[in-house]
Protein backbone atom coordinates (compact mmCIF):
# COMPACT_ATOMS: atom_id res chain seq x y z
CA UNK A 1 0.00 0.00 0.00
CA UNK A 2 2.86 2.26 1.20
CA UNK A 3 4.15 1.62 -2.55
CA UNK A 4 1.33 2.50 -4.51
CA UNK A 5 1.01 5.81 -2.81
CA UNK A 6 4.64 6.42 -2.99
CA UNK A 7 4.35 6.05 -7.17
CA UNK A 8 1.42 8.94 -6.59
CA UNK A 9 3.47 10.82 -4.91
CA UNK A 10 6.58 10.32 -7.48
CA UNK A 11 4.56 11.81 -10.32
CA UNK A 12 3.14 14.50 -8.28
CA UNK A 13 6.61 15.72 -7.66
CA UNK A 14 8.07 15.00 -11.31
CA UNK A 15 4.80 16.70 -12.46
CA UNK A 16 4.63 20.40 -10.60
CA UNK A 17 8.36 20.59 -10.70
CA UNK A 18 8.42 21.35 -14.86
CA UNK A 19 8.12 24.85 -15.48
CA UNK A 20 6.37 25.49 -18.65
CA UNK A 21 3.16 26.27 -18.23
CA UNK A 22 2.30 24.82 -21.99
CA UNK A 23 2.76 21.67 -20.23
CA UNK A 24 0.11 22.32 -18.08
CA UNK A 25 -2.72 19.90 -19.07
CA UNK A 26 -0.20 16.94 -19.96
CA UNK A 27 0.79 17.35 -16.53
CA UNK A 28 -2.33 17.15 -15.48
CA UNK A 29 -3.02 13.66 -17.60
CA UNK A 30 0.04 12.27 -16.68
CA UNK A 31 -0.82 12.61 -12.76
CA UNK A 32 -4.42 11.68 -13.40
CA UNK A 33 -3.21 8.21 -15.33
CA UNK A 34 -0.32 7.75 -12.57
CA UNK A 35 -2.97 8.26 -10.40
CA UNK A 36 -5.21 5.69 -11.58
CA UNK A 37 -3.33 3.24 -12.41
CA UNK A 38 -1.60 3.16 -8.56
CA UNK A 39 -4.82 3.17 -6.79
CA UNK A 40 -6.36 -0.05 -9.44
CA UNK A 41 -3.36 -1.74 -8.56
CA UNK A 42 -3.89 -1.10 -4.88
CA UNK A 43 -7.74 -1.77 -4.59
CA UNK A 44 -7.26 -5.39 -7.21
CA UNK A 45 -4.98 -6.63 -4.47
CA UNK A 46 -6.38 -5.20 -1.29
CA UNK A 47 -10.25 -4.91 -1.69
CA UNK A 48 -9.52 -2.00 0.66
CA UNK A 49 -12.62 0.53 0.76
CA UNK A 50 -10.86 3.87 1.04
CA UNK A 51 -8.93 2.81 -1.94
CA UNK A 52 -11.89 2.22 -3.77
CA UNK A 53 -13.36 5.54 -2.60
CA UNK A 54 -10.14 7.19 -3.84
CA UNK A 55 -10.53 5.21 -7.44
CA UNK A 56 -13.77 6.69 -7.30
CA UNK A 57 -13.06 10.46 -6.59
CA UNK A 58 -10.04 10.13 -9.22
CA UNK A 59 -11.98 9.21 -12.61
CA UNK A 60 -14.47 11.57 -12.38
CA UNK A 61 -13.04 15.23 -13.15
CA UNK A 62 -14.30 18.77 -14.30
CA UNK A 63 -15.67 19.40 -17.68
CA UNK A 64 -13.30 22.18 -19.42
CA UNK A 65 -13.61 21.86 -23.13
CA UNK A 66 -16.36 24.41 -24.57
CA UNK A 67 -19.95 22.67 -24.44
CA UNK A 68 -22.25 23.35 -27.80
CA UNK A 69 -25.92 23.81 -27.36
CA UNK A 70 -26.61 22.04 -30.37
CA UNK A 71 -24.74 18.62 -28.88
CA UNK A 72 -26.70 18.94 -25.62
CA UNK A 73 -30.15 18.68 -28.22
CA UNK A 74 -32.08 15.13 -27.13
CA UNK A 75 -33.12 13.66 -24.27
CA UNK A 76 -30.54 12.02 -21.54
CA UNK A 77 -31.40 9.80 -18.84
CA UNK A 78 -30.03 9.90 -15.42
CA UNK A 79 -27.59 6.44 -15.05
CA UNK A 80 -25.65 7.46 -11.61
CA UNK A 81 -24.32 9.52 -8.76
CA UNK A 82 -20.50 10.52 -9.09
CA UNK A 83 -17.64 12.67 -7.36
CA UNK A 84 -16.31 14.90 -9.37
CA UNK A 85 -12.75 16.49 -8.62
CA UNK A 86 -11.10 19.52 -10.36
CA UNK A 87 -8.10 18.52 -12.64
CA UNK A 88 -5.98 20.58 -10.26
CA UNK A 89 -6.42 18.84 -7.14
CA UNK A 90 -6.82 15.13 -8.01
CA UNK A 91 -4.11 14.23 -5.98
CA UNK A 92 -4.77 16.90 -3.04
CA UNK A 93 -7.92 14.73 -2.86
CA UNK A 94 -6.81 11.60 -1.81
CA UNK A 95 -6.10 13.11 1.50
CA UNK A 96 -9.59 13.24 2.16
CA UNK A 97 -11.43 9.93 1.05
CA UNK A 98 -12.77 9.44 3.96
CA UNK A 99 -14.85 12.26 3.46
CA UNK A 100 -15.06 11.21 -0.04
CA UNK A 101 -16.42 7.71 1.16
CA UNK A 102 -19.37 9.49 3.30
CA UNK A 103 -20.32 11.29 0.62
CA UNK A 104 -20.86 8.80 -1.65
CA UNK A 105 -23.20 6.86 0.21
CA UNK A 106 -24.69 9.52 1.06
CA UNK A 107 -25.73 11.14 -2.02
CA UNK A 108 -27.37 8.01 -3.46
CA UNK A 109 -29.17 7.58 -0.65
CA UNK A 110 -29.85 10.93 -0.84
CA UNK A 111 -31.04 10.56 -4.47
CA UNK A 112 -32.71 7.57 -4.25
CA UNK A 113 -35.13 9.07 -1.15
CA UNK A 114 -35.94 11.63 -4.17
CA UNK A 115 -36.91 9.12 -6.40
CA UNK A 116 -33.74 9.87 -8.32
CA UNK A 117 -32.97 6.33 -9.84
CA UNK A 118 -31.14 5.09 -12.66
CA UNK A 119 -33.92 5.94 -15.93
CA UNK A 120 -36.27 7.78 -13.43
CA UNK A 121 -34.84 11.36 -14.01
CA UNK A 122 -35.26 12.15 -17.52
CA UNK A 123 -33.33 16.30 -19.23
CA UNK A 124 -34.76 16.89 -22.40
CA UNK A 125 -32.83 20.22 -23.91
CA UNK A 126 -34.78 21.19 -27.24
CA UNK A 127 -33.27 23.40 -30.03
CA UNK A 128 -35.25 26.42 -28.57
CA UNK A 129 -33.41 26.55 -25.36
CA UNK A 130 -35.83 25.27 -23.00
CA UNK A 131 -35.54 22.34 -21.23
CA UNK A 132 -38.23 19.72 -19.30
CA UNK A 133 -37.18 17.74 -16.53
CA UNK A 134 -39.22 14.53 -15.66
CA UNK A 135 -39.10 12.31 -12.59
CA UNK A 136 -41.49 9.84 -12.18
CA UNK A 137 -44.84 11.48 -12.53
CA UNK A 138 -43.50 15.13 -11.94
CA UNK A 139 -42.46 17.38 -14.83
CA UNK A 140 -40.77 21.20 -14.96
CA UNK A 141 -39.74 22.92 -17.50
CA UNK A 142 -38.02 25.67 -18.22
CA UNK A 143 -34.51 27.46 -20.34
CA UNK A 144 -30.85 25.97 -20.20
CA UNK A 145 -27.25 28.26 -21.69
CA UNK A 146 -24.44 27.31 -22.28
CA UNK A 147 -21.04 29.45 -21.54
CA UNK A 148 -18.28 27.53 -21.93
CA UNK A 149 -18.68 24.34 -20.12
CA UNK A 150 -21.13 26.05 -17.80
CA UNK A 151 -24.53 24.68 -17.99
CA UNK A 152 -26.96 26.95 -16.39
CA UNK A 153 -30.96 25.69 -16.23
CA UNK A 154 -33.28 28.38 -14.88
CA UNK A 155 -37.00 25.93 -14.01
CA UNK A 156 -38.72 29.17 -15.30
CA UNK A 157 -42.01 27.17 -13.10
CA UNK A 158 -40.82 27.46 -9.96
CA UNK A 159 -38.50 30.19 -10.25
CA UNK A 160 -35.21 28.18 -10.07
CA UNK A 161 -31.83 28.69 -11.23
CA UNK A 162 -28.64 26.26 -10.92
CA UNK A 163 -25.40 26.75 -12.48
CA UNK A 164 -23.18 23.44 -12.79
CA UNK A 165 -19.94 22.36 -14.95
CA UNK A 166 -21.03 20.33 -17.89
CA UNK A 167 -19.12 17.55 -19.73
CA UNK A 168 -19.33 15.56 -23.06
CA UNK A 169 -17.67 12.55 -23.26
CA UNK A 170 -18.40 9.47 -25.53
CA UNK A 171 -22.22 9.92 -25.34
CA UNK A 172 -22.37 10.47 -21.88
CA UNK A 173 -23.16 14.00 -20.13
CA UNK A 174 -21.62 14.90 -16.93
CA UNK A 175 -23.74 17.42 -14.70
CA UNK A 176 -21.29 18.52 -11.59
CA UNK A 177 -21.86 21.09 -8.79
CA UNK A 178 -21.57 21.69 -5.44
CA UNK A 179 -23.74 19.97 -2.57
CA UNK A 180 -26.35 23.12 -2.09
CA UNK A 181 -26.88 24.04 -5.73
CA UNK A 182 -27.44 19.70 -5.92
CA UNK A 183 -30.10 20.39 -3.57
CA UNK A 184 -31.72 23.65 -5.09
CA UNK A 185 -31.65 20.72 -7.95
CA UNK A 186 -33.69 18.16 -6.33
CA UNK A 187 -36.09 20.36 -5.17
CA UNK A 188 -36.89 21.49 -8.45
CA UNK A 189 -37.08 18.60 -10.01
CA UNK A 190 -38.20 15.96 -7.75
CA UNK A 191 -41.77 15.14 -6.05
CA UNK A 192 -39.98 13.63 -2.84
CA UNK A 193 -37.35 16.11 -2.43
CA UNK A 194 -38.32 16.27 1.22
CA UNK A 195 -37.34 12.89 1.59
CA UNK A 196 -33.65 13.11 0.77
CA UNK A 197 -33.37 17.28 2.79
CA UNK A 198 -31.64 15.20 5.77
CA UNK A 199 -29.14 13.04 3.10
CA UNK A 200 -28.46 15.96 0.84
CA UNK A 201 -27.59 18.28 4.08
CA UNK A 202 -25.24 14.83 4.97
CA UNK A 203 -23.10 15.80 2.16
CA UNK A 204 -23.01 19.31 2.13
CA UNK A 205 -21.90 19.08 5.46
CA UNK A 206 -18.86 16.46 4.80
CA UNK A 207 -18.00 18.53 1.54
CA UNK A 208 -17.94 21.88 3.11
CA UNK A 209 -14.81 22.01 3.98
CA UNK A 210 -13.18 20.14 1.37
CA UNK A 211 -11.91 21.87 -1.89
CA UNK A 212 -12.19 21.49 -5.04
CA UNK A 213 -14.91 18.15 -4.82
CA UNK A 214 -18.52 18.46 -5.98
CA UNK A 215 -20.99 15.90 -6.48
CA UNK A 216 -22.17 14.78 -9.85
CA UNK A 217 -24.84 13.62 -12.12
CA UNK A 218 -24.29 11.20 -14.90
CA UNK A 219 -26.48 10.95 -17.90
CA UNK A 220 -26.49 8.98 -20.90
CA UNK A 221 -28.56 9.16 -24.38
Amino acid sequence: MKKTFLKVALATLVAFNMPTASHAQSILNSIKDAAASAVGSAASSSGNSTVSAIGGVLSKVLGTSTVSQSSLVGTWTYSEPCLVAESKNILSNVAVTAAAEKAQKSLKDALTKAGITSGKLTLTFNKDNTVKATVGTKTVSGTYAVSGSDLTITFTTIKKTVKMNCKLSSGNLQLAMNATKLLTFVNAVAAKASAASSSLGAVSSVLKNVDGLYVGLQFSK
